[in-house]
C-alpha cells in the first residue's frame, strides 16, 4: 500500500495526521516543488523526490499521470508516501496510482474550497485536461473548479471553453474574487495554485444550455406540475413530428441557412429526448439506453477504427461498416437485409435502398441501355393499363424503373424529384404572375407559351 498525503492548496494547510505520516515515511515522493506547499520539506531538510522532471518528458496530461503513477510504484521503498496538492481525491495521478495498487489518502483542503466555494457534489478538473478535452461539458447544476491555471496562455484557452459553455458575461470566481468570463486572461498573475470556480446555475437564469439541461426541462414539463399538453403525449401522438423536423433540417441544409440548421437540429434533438422521457415514464427504457446503444453501435461498426480492419478510403470504410452491420444483425440473405429497411421511409428513398442491396447481390442489368429499355417497357404497360388498380400497379413499376435509372447515374431520387418540383413551382409562379394572378380563361396555347418563356427566363 502507498499512502497519499494531500498538502492542501497553500502552505500551512497540511493536516497534523498528514505531517506525522510524512515524518515516519521511508520514501517520499512530491508531485511538484513549484508551490509554497513544498516549503514544508525544505524547512525541515527532508530528503524527498520531486516528480517535476516527469512533467517535462510527458506528451500530455494523461501521459503525465500514468508516468507518475508507474514511477512511484516502481520506486517505492518500505513505507512510501506520495504527496500532492489539493484534497488528494481530485488529483488524476492519484486515480491512476489507485488502479495499480492499494492507496490510502490522508486528505486536506480542496482546490474548490480554496477557490471561494466548496466543490461538494461538483466537478474538479485541471485546466490542461479541460483544454485538451474536445467538446467538454458538464451539468451546470453542479459547481465546477478548474485548477492549474498557471499562466496567461492556459487562462486564455480556459476562457474560450467557458465562453462556449457559459457565455462571455457569466460571473466566475478567480482565486476568490468575482470576474466575468471574458476577463479570465486579463488578470495580473497566475500560479500553480490558481483556481477558477463556477457556481451552480439556475435554469431560468442561464444564457447557454447543454444536453443535460434539455433533459431537465423535459422532466419538468412532464412532471406533476408540468405542461398539460406535454404530459398528455405518447410515442404515437408525436411520431409524425420527428419526420417533419427531419425534413425541415434537410431543407435548412439544402438552403445553406446555418442559423436554421442550428434551430432545426435542436428541434430534432427535442423529438429524440421527448421519446426518451415518455419511455422513462412508461418504464420502457431510459435516455442512457439510447445513448449506450448508439455509442456501442459506433464502436462495433467502425471496425477499421476500434478493431483490426483496414480501410483507407471512404468506400472501404463504408464496406467495413456494412460488413459489421451484417454480422451484428445476423443477415443471412439479401432479403433479410431488405426486410430491415423501414417501410415508413419515403417511397423513392426506400426503392433506392432496395435496389442498391439487390445490385450488391448480383441482381442487376448488364448495361444502362437495358435500364432504359425497362423504362420503355413499364411506360408501355402503364399506357395499356385499364382501371384504377392497374394504373396504380403499372405506375408504381414505372416509377421504380426510373429510380433505377437515377441510381445507375448515382443520383438521389428524392433530391432529383425535389429539384423538379421546385423548378415547376418557379415556372408556375412566373406564368401566374404574367396572367395577373388568374390563369382562368387563358388558352392552353397561351399558357404553354408563357411556360416556355419562364424556361428561357430561368436560363438567362
Amino acid at each position: 500500500m502507498i499512502t497519499v498525503v494531500a498538502l492542501g492548496c497553500a502552505k500551512g494547510q497540511l493536516t497534523l495526521e498528514g505531517a506525522e505520516r510524512i515524518e515516519k515515511a521511508d520514501k517520499i515522493f512530491v508531485k511538484t516543488a513549484l508551490t509554497d506547499t513544498y516549503e514544508f520539506f525544505t524547512e525541515r531538510g527532508m530528503n524527498c523526490v520531486s516528480l517535476d522532471f516527469i512533467y517535462d518528458k510527458s506528451e500530455d496530461f494523461d501521459d503525465l499521470d500514468r508516468s507518475i503513477a508507474q514511477y512511484v510504484l516502481s520506486n517505492a521503498q518500505g513505507d512510501t508516501v506520495y504527496c500532492v496538492n489539493g484534497s488528494g481525491y481530485e488529483d488524476r495521478s492519484v486515480v491512476e496510482l489507485s488502479r495499480l495498487c492499494d492507496v490510502r489518502i490522508i486528505p486536506s483542503v480542496s482546490f474548490g474550497i480554496a477557490g471561494g466555494r466548496p466543490t461538494l457534489g461538483g466537478v474538479s478538473i485541471s485546466a490542461y485536461e479541460l483544454v485538451g478535452a474536445r467538446g467538454f461539458n458538464y451539468d451546470t447544476r453542479l459547481s465546477l473548479s478548474i485548477t492549474d491555471i498557471d499562466n496567461v496562455f492556459i487562462a486564455g484557452d480556459v476562457k474560450l471553453v467557458l465562453q462556449n459553455i457559459l457565455g462571455d458575461e457569466e460571473q466566475i470566481y478567480f482565486d476568490g474574487q468575482v470576474i466575468p468570463v471574458y476577463e479570465l486572461d486579463r488578470q495580473k498573475e497566475y500560479s500553480y495554485s490558481t483556481v477558477v470556480h463556477v457556481s451552480p446555475k439556475n435554469l431560468v437564469d442561464k444564457k447557454r444550455f447543454n444536453f443535460a439541461d434539455l433533459y431537465r426541462i423535459m422532466r419538468i414539463l412532464r412532471g406533476d406540475n408540468g405542461c398539460q399538453w406535454d404530459k398528455a403525449q405518447t410515442h404515437e401522438s408525436i411520431r409524425q413530428n420527428a419526420v417533419e423536423e427531419a425534413y425541415e433540417l434537410v431543407e435548412a441544409i439544402i438552403e445553406g441557412d446555418v442559423d436554421n440548421i442550428i434551430e432545426e437540429s435542436g428541434d430534432l434533438f427535442l423529438q429524440s429526448m421527448f421519446h426518451c422521457v415518455i419511455a422513462e415514464d412508461c418504464g420502457e427504457f431510459c435516455l442512457e439506453d439510447c445513448l449506450s446503444g448508439i455509442c456501442r453501435k459506433l464502436i462495433d461498426r467502425h471496425t477499421h477504427i476500434f478493431g483490426d480492419v483496414v480501410a483507407n478510403t471512404p468506400e472501404e470504410a463504408l464496406k467495413a461498416w456494412d460488413n459489421a452491420k451484417a454480422k451484428e444483425k445476423h443477415y443471412t440473405t439479401a432479403s433479410s437485409k431488405i426486410d430491415k429497411i423501414a417501410k415508413a421511409l419515403p417511397a423513392l428513398m426506400r426503392a433506392d435502398k432496395v435496389q442498391k442491396i439487390a445490385s450488391k447481390n448480383c441482381f442487376e442489368f448488364d448495361d444502362f441501355q437495358q435500364v432504359l429499355d425497362k423504362i420503355d417497357e413499364e411506360k408501355s404497360e402503364f399506357i395499356q393499363a385499364v382501371g384504377q388498380y392497374e394504373w396504380e400497379d403499372e405506375g408504381g413499376d414505372l416509377l421504380f424503373a426510373v429510380v433505377n435509372a437515377l441510381r445507375w447515374k448515382k443520383i438521389d431520387p428524392e433530391i432529383a424529384l425535389t429539384k423538379a418540383v421546385d423548378k415547376f413551382v418557379r415556372r408556375f409562379r412566373y406564368v401566374e404572375e404574367k396572367c395577373g394572378g388568374d390563369m382562368h380563361g387563358k388558352s392552353s396555347e397561351e399558357l404553354y407559351s408563357l411556360w416556355k418563356e419562364a424556361k428561357r427566363a430561368a436560363k438567362n
